[in-house]
């Protein structure tokens, strides 16, 4: 049974420690609560490595709000897009003149975010913003750009806070890269 000191062992170094990413959720919760003051939002949540994220997020969120999860992959497995993406879409959700917030860990290739924001939009939301823990700078496949970012980081390969290399690493406090 590896223990979390023992997932820390396995990491070349911390890219963001915990209180940094804390610090930076309740600055983006602010700034979210102000943009949707008065309304009631519904929020779009990419499950699973987005969870930490957004549990964390909206608890600093002090508006109404309806949560929906859906699950999209496109790494497969691997440290790289596949290009391909799976969505599992919810079967009941109505998005439909709601204020509409979604929610992902990373922003990498474009392709994840844009194709559930496309289809988001088809739905027809009084409006749609996007945000992400973490904005990978490099070309993207798709063009992409969220509304509300965290983190800036290069094109390197992230686990933890919710993000994972073949389903270990997820419940990493920290986000780190992982040793060659």
């Amino acid at each position: 049974m590896t223990t979390i000191t023992g997932l820390l062992s396995d990491l070349d170094r911390v890219l963001l420690s915990t209180e940094q990413i804390h610090a930076r959720i309740r600055e983006m919760a602010a700034q979210i609560e102000a943009d949707y003051a008065g309304q009631t939002l519904t929020v779009v949540a990419l499950m699973d490595g987005a969870l930490f994220f957004v549990s964390d997020l909206l608890r600093q969120i002090d508006l109404p709000m309806q949560i929906v999860t859906l699950g999209a992959s496109s790494y497969h497995g691997s440290t790289q897009s596949s290009g391909e993406i799976t969505i599992q879409w919810p079967k009941n959700a109505q998005f439909k003149g709601q204020h509409v917030l979604l929610l992902d860990d990373i922003l990498d290739t474009g392709l994840t975010l844009t194709a559930i924001s496309e289809r988001l939009r088809q739905e027809q939301p009084e409006s749609l913003r996007t945000a992400v823990l973490l904005d990978k700078k490099r070309l993207r496949t798709h063009e992409a750009s969220p509304d509300y970012c965290g983190f800036e980081i290069a094109d390197e390969f992230v686990v933890g806070y919710g993000m994972d290399y073949q389903g270990r690493f997820r419940n990493l406090p920290c986000i780190g890269i992982l040793k060659p």
